[in-house]
């Protein structure tokens, strides 16, 4: 007999055929979504944080909740490091290998810290003016040499990637000439970039605004994109879907990006206000699975593979145990990966070419409104 489960699995294998159930089981389970590091801590808010005394707090104890949720949920094969965050020294490098091989989990994609003050140096309180555009050579220089360090850290730990999320911006119009911020973006950048090499690359994140609120350096994702094709076929545009306007259509993008083959990956999370801290699909489960739609409908268009393409959950938890929320937002992200492939898209395809409105809507939402878990419990 059947369990209640395995039931509703055959009932889905009977509305949308063996084959398509058994292709998503397998696609939701080769799925790869890497965790960051600091997300397995506690975040907070311009006011304060609040730490319970639970969550994370070392390197080591981040990377040992980090492979608590790789047990857990078979995702989080690799984590995200950020640095000087995980480690200053080469004695902290050597830990944090220790560290991934007794979690089970591998290093992932390796982020600069241009936005903390450090104690030394020229990356002092001036970085408020900018690190990569700063208009003082001094900390222009020191932040390239920071990338540069990060892509030696990424290398002693077996990386390929690195994240360029660039905090630089001002705040009023005359703070900083438009055309100088641009020139000493694109310099540094070719400095950090031409320094990669085989597989190596750069994701390069974009964000409307802050902690400039007149002017962001890498506004959007046509400023990365220019910046991207500028740098060469190392860098790649990184899509994090807090960092938009409200109400941009952010599938549009990224169906722009996949068609021109510059995505490179996502940063996972939710909001409503503004910035991107809440759990992935907590607020807009529907995004969640519209992005799912073009990433699927661009691979069988021949444009991008999605396991080419970078996953990570990217968000701050200041209410829910963070480890907990991280497992809710893999969790939102396979349902939404697994209702895409059940989209019938050659049904889907006759009814826009009729010019069906309605019947094109209905057959998303006939995927949308499905119950997927059975193929969630199958792919785990």
């Amino acid at each position: 007999m059947n369990t209640p489960q395995e039931s509703e699995f055959e009932l889905l294998a009977a509305k949308f055929g063996r084959k398509r159930i058994d292709q998503a089981v397998k696609r939701v389970a080769a799925l790869a979504i890497e965790v960051p590091s600091w997300g397995f801590g506690r975040g907070g808010t311009r006011f304060g944080r609040y730490p319970t005394g639970k969550e994370a707090g070392t390197a080591a104890q981040r990377i040992a909740a980090a492979g608590k949720f790789h047990k857990r949920t078979g995702k989080g094969g690799t984590v995200a490091l950020h640095f000087p965050w995980d480690g200053t020294t080469a004695a902290d490098i050597a830990a944090l290998k220790r560290y991934l091989k007794k979690a089970g989990v591998r290093p992932g994609t390796i982020n600069l810290n241009l936005f903390s003050p450090r104690d030394k140096g020229p990356l002092d309180a001036r970085l408020r003016f900018g690190s990569l555009t700063c208009p003082v050579p001094s900390v222009r220089q020191a932040s390239v040499a920071h990338g540069l360090e990060c892509i030696r850290i990424m290398r002693k730990l077996g990386s390929d990637a690195i994240v360029l999320w660039l905090p630089d911006g001002t705040n009023s119009p005359g703070q900083m000439s438009m055309f100088d911020q641009a020139d000493y973006l694109d310099e540094s950048a070719k400095s950090v970039c031409k320094a990669l090499r085989g597989r190596e690359k750069m994701l390069v994140e974009y964000k409307l605004f802050e902690p400039g609120f007149y002017s962001t350096a890498i506004q959007d994702y046509a400023r990365s994109r220019s910046l991207c094709r500028m740098l060469g076929p190392k860098a790649k545009v990184l899509v994090d879907l807090g960092h938009h306007a409200h109400g941009v259509n952010v599938e549009q993008i990224i169906a722009h990006l996949v068609r021109e083959g510059d995505l490179g990956g996502f940063h996972f999370n939710d909001s409503y206000c503004a910035d991107d801290d809440l759990a992935t699909g907590s607020l807009h489960p529907h995004q969640i699975f519209r992005i799912m739609c073009t990433l699927v409908e661009g691979e069988r268009r021949g444009f991008q593979r999605i396991d080419k393409i970078a996953f990570m959950i990217d968000q701050s938890h200041n209410i829910k145990d963070p480890l907990e929320e991280m497992v809710e937002s893999a969790q939102n992200i396979e349902i939404a990966y697994a209702k895409a492939l059940l989209v019938d898209w050659d049904a889907l395809k006759q009814a826009q070419d009729k010019c069906d409105a309605s019947r094109a809507d209905a057959i998303l939402n006939d995927a949308f409104l499905t119950d997927v878990r059975p193929i969630l419990a199958r792919a785990h």
